[in-house]
């Protein structure tokens, strides 16, 4: 018995050690890429540092008090909040309304599902510049939709009119990601459920009410809390819809209009345009805070909206 207790604790002993060898290039590159320069960038956001300078002085969180009473960065966050709630519940809604459109049985199904989750694919740079075209005063589609039907009788310019909704629209768009995440979650509803709710004589609201939409919860409160997380880290699409001509000190760049100036493009203002690099990374730092806190409370939330078979034990 002692030698077989021997031999296990040998075995475990094996295991473990073949585990954290394998695991070993993961946690140096993580420690090396990501660890470091986070620990690296809270410590530069506590000095003075600017892009060009060599010598630093430790000033603590006046960065952080300078940026938080700033009143363009302050209206920075505003919008990138009136951004976050109005895409993600925008995209939300309309995955979810295409997803129980297409979770019926119709004609092309498949080839609906593709083409609707296809712009979600292309690399975001392409579709800026698709959606750019596509919003274009004089030779945009939607203009000329809009003229043919007889809605407007002269072309809007929407990227310079609306360039906030015109940001919005856009993430309707690439609502695709959403749509395959609630048709995933439609596949997990059992059909026995329809059956009794259709013998007792439910209609399709009532259905939708009692089953799918409280079955569905887990799924969109999944989507909300990815899609808030990413939406309120958006920068590469403002730039490309409605760029103006910016200068700061010798560099001259372009940069979003001011509904559009989300907090990632401040911060790259403050850092390439500004010089202003210690405040730049404070900015960052500030966002995440911000990010982590609404995640928190959307994690918080969801013991209250989102349904679950699983009953606490107590």
């Amino acid at each position: 018995m002692a030698r077989t207790g021997m031999r296990r604790t040998t075995i475990a002993r094996e295991t473990r050690v073949s585990f954290y060898l394998f695991i070993a290039p993961w946690i140096f590159g993580f420690l090396v890429f990501q660890i470091m320069p986070i620990v690296w960038g809270f410590s530069i956001s506590l000095t003075n540092q600017m892009a060009f300078t060599v010598e630093r002085k430790f000033i603590g969180f006046a960065n952080y008090v300078e940026m938080l009473l700033d009143k363009d960065i302050r209206y920075a966050y505003w919008t990138t909040f009136i951004y976050t709630v109005s895409s993600t519940t925008l995209a939300v809604i309309t995955g979810l309304i295409i997803a129980l459109l297409l979770e019926r049985e119709v004609p092309g199904r498949g080839v609906f599902r593709t083409v609707l989750y296809f712009p979600y694919m292309i690399p975001l740079i392409a579709v800026g510049w698709i959606f750019k075209v596509f919003l274009d005063r004089d030779t945009g589609f939607f203009n000329i939709f809009l003229s043919k039907v007889g809605l407007i009788s002269a072309n809007i310019a929407w990227l310079a009119e609306y360039p906030r909704g015109s940001i919005i629209s856009l993430s309707i768009w690439m609502s695709g990601w959403s749509m395959i995440i609630f048709l995933g979650g439609l596949s997990t509803i059992p059909n026995e459920l329809y059956e009794v709710a259709r013998i007792d004589g439910a209609g399709y609201f009532r259905r939708l009410r009692a089953i799918t939409l409280p079955l569905l919860s887990p799924f969109a409160f999944f989507q909300f809390v990815t899609s808030s997380i990413y939406s309120m880290q958006k920068f590469i699409e403002p730039y490309i819809l409605n760029p103006r001509q910016q200068r700061g000190g010798n560099i001259t760049a372009m940069t979003p209009p001011r509904e559009t100036f989300f907090v990632m493009s401040r911060a790259y203002e403050t850092v390439f345009l500004k010089s202003r690099f210690a405040q730049g990374i404070a900015l960052l730092w500030i966002l995440f805070a911000f990010i982590l806190i609404i995640t928190v409370v959307f994690i918080r939330l969801g013991g209250f909206v989102v349904y679950s078979e699983v009953e606490e034990k107590r």
